[in-house]
């Protein structure tokens, strides 16, 4: 005959002995599992994401909503930094040939985010700074350009210096990082996105190239010639940090800058008549997908 076990007490209250060995392994288990669950997520690292930079009223913002929203949506010029998580299966190619835009279904769990930054001159600091701050988990740069309004030397300027501000930092970042133990990373990825290529003023994405690869070549001579006059040598490593690509020539081409980790890439579309297929392969590109 089985004996029953004598009841216990605590405080003076009776206890049952099995809720109180559950309730004391609740106690050791529980934060075990916590820690687990938490050291698991912190060692899966960042999740992947874009950064858009580029002018003012060149679309940035459109094209990010309508990567979240998969309709046009009418925006406003942006004064502060907004980033959206976004299902991979926005990237797929689904372009018809009526024009109309069938939305992929969501399968999978696999997801990125996208950083969109305002394009006033005051505000681009948050853009070059969120670059530093993202070295891990940013895997590919959006440079957003108007392609219709390139003709107007204004704009273009500014379009110009704005990327050459950007390229700059990465190539500072880049030098940075080589000069680590782990050795040089991999190249950053830019991607050159001409919007607008639907309007008549606009300029072929072949064009555009070639005018900025120009443009900052002239930008870069100018500003090597204002160090050098302000009594910077040519062996003076902090002045020509400020320098944008070889330090022996006064060109900036797109394979001169791989050299300083900045794999460049131009492509033309427009999101008004979604046409995105070259952008999205890109960023798909980016994420191995």
């Amino acid at each position: 005959m089985a004996t029953l076990l004598p009841p216990l007490e605590i405080l003076g209250f009776p206890v049952s002995l099995p809720i109180l060995i559950l309730s004391l392994l609740a106690v050791v288990l529980i934060p075990v599992i916590l820690a687990r669950t938490l050291s698991s997520r912190s060692q899966s690292g960042p999740s992947s994401s874009f950064l858009i930079a580029g002018p003012r009223d060149s679309g940035k913002t459109s094209f990010c909503l309508y990567l979240q929203e998969k309709s046009l949506v009418a925006t406003q010029t942006s004064t502060v930094s907004a980033t959206v998580k976004l299902p991979t299966s926005v990237l797929e190619q689904s372009s018809s040939e009526d024009g109309e835009t069938s939305l992929p279904e969501e399968t999978g769990s696999h997801s990125f985010h996208v950083k969109d930054t305002p394009g006033h001159p005051k505000l681009r600091s948050q853009a070059l700074t969120s670059i530093n701050l993202s070295t891990k988990s940013c895997i590919g740069i959006i440079y957003m350009l108007d392609s219709a309004v390139l003709s107007s030397q204004p704009r273009f300027t500014d379009t110009v210096e704005y990327l050459y501000e950007l390229l700059l930092v990465i190539q500072k970042q880049y030098a940075s990082l080589s000069d680590s133990s782990t050795g040089p990373p991999d190249p950053t990825k830019l991607l050159i996105a001409c919007n607008k290529n639907d309007l008549f003023t606009a300029l072929p994405s072949a064009k555009i190239s070639s005018l900025l690869q120009t443009e900052l070549g002239r930008m870069k001579e100018t500003k090597r010639k204002g160090l050098l006059n302000a009594g910077a040598g040519e062996d003076d490593d902090e002045d020509l940090d400020r320098v944008l690509g070889d330090d022996n020539s006064n060109q900036v081409t797109w394979d001169g800058l791989r050299e300083v980790g900045i794999e460049v890439s131009v492509q033309s579309g427009s999101i008004k008549r979604r046409a995105l297929d070259g952008w999205k392969g890109w960023m798909s590109s980016c994420l191995d997908i």
